[in-house]
Order: structure tokens, then sequence, then C-alpha cells
């Protein structure tokens, strides 16, 4: 997905649906057979939620360098995610990467 500002990306990700989680096991199970359609297809999924959290902070924070920080975060967190196991949901787990990437990114602005 290409976007060239932060409101562009809020404004893209408005149309991307989450997947139900027949959907995301579906998904997963190709994922780990290798197919690239797959991973990118949990990562839309789930920009939504980058989204939500970014739209969260003041306008100062929200750049278009968070919001690649961010999604970096999600495709790591998708690649290292086991979503075939039963506990811990994605959404917390992205929660919590979110949260860290986010106070990474603000501390860094502080250091400046």
């Amino acid at each position: 997905m290409l976007f060239i500002s932060p409101a562009d990306f809020f404004e893209k990700v408005k149309a991307l649906k989450r997947l139900s989680r027949v959907e995301e096991r579906d998904c997963a199970e190709k994922m780990k057979e290798g197919d690239p359609a797959a991973r990118e297809k949990l990562i839309e999924a789930y920009l939504p939620m980058v989204s939500a959290c970014i739209r969260h902070l003041n306008v100062q924070y929200q750049t278009l360098e968070l919001v690649f920080r961010c999604c970096s975060a999600l495709e790591k967190a998708v690649d290292h995610f086991d979503f075939l196991q039963e506990g811990e949901s994605f959404s917390h787990r992205l929660s919590w990467c979110m949260r860290q990437t986010i106070t990474a990114h603000i501390a860094d602005k502080r250091s400046i």
C-alpha cells in the first residue's frame, strides 16, 4: 500500500476489513507453506489497528516516520507470531508491539 502522509494512510486504511478467525487461520496455514499473498492479507487486515493506535496520539507525533515504523513492527509481528496456537491473540500481541514502537519513537523525538 502506498501513501504520502499520515492522513492519506488513515484514509486508505478505512476501506480495509478485518479477517474472521477462520480466514486468519487459513491465511496462517498458507503463510506457513510460504505463500506471500497470505502474509500480505494478514498484514492488511491489521492495518486498521495500527491506524487506531497512531490516531490516539497528539497530532505532533502522527508523522510518516511513525507510520512506517509501526507498519514495520506489524510485519515483524506477523512473521513471528504463531497464529495456529491457542492462547494469546494476535491483536493483544500487536497492541503491545505498537505501544513499544510508539514509545521508542516518542523517546527518539524528545532526545533530538
